[in-house]
């Protein structure tokens, strides 16, 4: 089991991961507000350009910051995949929820509906991994249980509690 120093780590490293996601999302949407707003004209290379780094920009963030880590020996291949996996799930869904919200009732509403996603999104994966551990340490004490009744009544004693 990991020192409280290394939970720490890990989890100040999480928060700098989440940073550049929101960076990301909010270039994207940044990029939509202008452009809903008319600052960019609806033609021309230069919006075709920024409808494209505005779209991608996001995912492909999240795939080299996740392969540096790996580079760099913070992370296996695997953890990398399904931590990026994850993010881009989370991105994608933040902004079509932003999309669909700035389409509906402004860019305004649409930029708090993104964070609102990612916010709902990051608990759902905290709620549910922490329910996973709670089953997993019942579980590993169940077992220890079981093995101390088994020593206990090996070596003839009776097991505390139950005279």
């Amino acid at each position: 089991m990991p020192d409280f120093e290394t939970l720490v780590r890990k989890y100040k490293k999480r928060s700098k991961d989440q940073l550049v996601d929101q960076v990301a999302l909010g270039l994207t949407c940044a990029e939509q507000i202008t452009a809903d707003a008319g600052l960019l004209a609806d033609n021309g290379v230069l919006q075709d350009t920024l409808d494209t780094v505005g779209t991608v920009l996001p995912f492909a963030v999240i795939a080299v910051t996740e392969e540096m880590q790996v580079i760099l020996g913070k992370k296996n291949q695997r953890t990398s995949l399904t931590d990026a996996a994850f993010r881009m799930v989370k991105t994608g869904a933040a902004l079509t929820a932003g999309a669909a919200a700035a389409t509906m009732a402004g860019p305004v509403v649409g930029l708090g509906a993104a964070i609102g996603t990612r916010t709902f999104l990051d608990r759902y994966k905290s709620r549910t991994l922490t329910s996973v551990r709670l089953k997993h340490r019942v579980d590993r004490l169940r077992a220890l249980n079981a093995l101390n009744k088994n020593r206990l009544e090996l070596d003839g004693a009776e097991p505390a509690g139950e005279a």
